[in-house]
């Protein structure tokens, strides 16, 4: 007979005297355990109070509020005098060099040379403008010829294309009878086929008719709009030349009234880089020497590329890294931002002054390409000096100076959360404008 249980309850039944299975945990995993709890409940503390700031890297020169000074020639010459020397403390308006520009060569006096030469080019300006106002007169009749012969032309095009409307049907209507005659074997293939070709030749011709009258319109519309500009434009090109001419009369009297040209020191300051020498053939704009003004504490001049500027704000905070004094050794020296050009310059144009162009200006900018847009920014040091070795040693204009900027400093989990708050931000943005419209 069958049992009325299932054999393995009847199994099971009889093996509850040995008891339950129960799993222990040793005490390393336990100790494991609340040691990985602390440091996860630790890493959310830190990532909810914790705080990072983020900052710009920048690098530039320490140079005087106005930099330093390019003292450039003004015209081209021979340097008669020289009254600069290297290291000489100089005022303002103290002379430094005198330009000769009544320099000779071989083929004889180079100003006089000069002076014919812009001669010559003002009397072919002069003709070029008479000319100009001989052929205006005659240049715009002609265009008024050419749009009259051009709606002559569209004219004539116009009744041949009223006569081909009223011959195609006639001819096409001729080339369906004979089509239907040709069917009924009235006419021959031949005489068909002729008429057919007689047909295409008409409706080629008309294409041909519609083509022209098409690109006279075109012909006549260009005409027309440069008739109605012709005297802006001969307007224009007379004053083009007055200017030109104008500029030569300038030059003229600049060569002539200036024989000779005395450099003077346009600041108070110390004498470096003296670039001429007496008997020494110079042009225009030729640097001359640089003039490092005295009396004004030191700035940094750092220049940071477009992507950088937005968070910057006067009043920052830095940390500034002097190449002469390794902040390995000798510390960070702290400062802050007081001045930010709100409008980019170019990189070729940093540490340009109004006399010329500091060293600064073949500096690289972090991040920021050749040619590239940049910004200048002032940073005024706490101390002008650096300890170094128990002695102060003051800071000298053209020190190469590399710069951390704060500009942007949230809690860690604001800075994790950031691409998602940006996504929904963009996403609700999106789904806005959609509503709108």
């Amino acid at each position: 007979m069958s049992s009325l249980y299932r054999q393995e309850a009847i199994d099971a039944r009889r093996d509850t005297w040995l008891g339950q299975v129960q799993a222990t945990q040793s005490l390393s995993i336990r100790v494991i355990s609340w040691v990985t709890l602390a440091l996860v409940i630790l890493a959310v503390i830190y990532i909810r109070f914790g705080i990072y700031t983020r900052r710009v890297h920048a690098t530039g020169y320490m140079l005087p509020p106005t930099g330093l000074i390019t003292i450039d020639a003004n015209a081209a010459g021979i340097v008669s005098k020289r009254l600069a020397e290297e290291g000489q403390r100089v005022h303002k308006g103290q002379p430094l060099f005198v330009v000769d520009l009544g320099a000779r060569t071989a083929s004889g006096a180079t100003q006089e040379q000069i002076l014919a030469q812009l001669r010559r080019q003002r009397e072919l300006l002069e003709r070029q403008k008479e000319i100009r106002i001989a052929d205006a007169p005659v240049e715009k009749q002609e265009l008024v010829n050419q749009i009259r012969n051009l709606h002559r032309q569209r004219q004539l095009t116009g009744l041949q294309l009223a006569n081909d409307a009223k011959v195609l049907p006639v001819v096409e209507a001729a080339v369906n009878r004979m089509k239907n005659a040709q069917s009924a074997h009235l006419v021959t293939e031949t005489q068909f086929q002729s008429q057919l070709y007689t047909y295409a030749q008409l409706l080629s011709t008309h294409a041909q008719f519609l083509q022209s009258y098409t690109d006279t319109e075109g012909k006549i519309s260009d005409n027309t709009s440069k008739l109605m500009r012709y005297d802006r434009q001969t307007a224009h090109d007379i004053n083009d030349l007055d200017r030109q001419i104008a500029d030569i009369d300038k030059q003229i009297d600049e060569s002539e009234s200036h024989r000779e040209v005395v450099i003077t020191a346009p600041e108070d300051g110390i004498l470096s880089a003296v670039r001429a020498n007496l008997g020494q053939q110079v042009s225009a704009g030729a640097p001359l020497v640089t003039l490092l003004p005295t009396g004004r504490a030191l700035d940094a001049e750092l220049y940071v590329n477009s992507s950088s500027i937005g968070f910057l704000r006067e009043g920052e905070p830095v940390l500034l890294r002097y190449a002469a004094f390794p902040y390995q050794r000798f510390g960070l020296a702290r400062g802050h931002v007081t001045e930010i050009t709100r409008a980019p310059i170019s990189e070729t144009q940093g540490g340009q002054t109004q006399q010329g162009a500091s060293g600064a200006k073949d500096k690289k900018v972090d991040g920021a390409g050749v040619g590239s847009d940049v910004y200048r920014i002032r940073v005024k040091p706490d101390l002008p000096y650096v300890m170094a070795y128990g002695q102060k040693k003051s800071l000298e204009a053209g020190m190469e100076v590399e710069a951390d900027i704060a500009i942007d400093s949230r809690r860690l989990y604001q800075w994790i959360l950031d691409p998602v708050i940006s996504m929904h931000e963009s996403i609700t943005a999106v789904g806005g404008g959609l509503v709108e419209k």
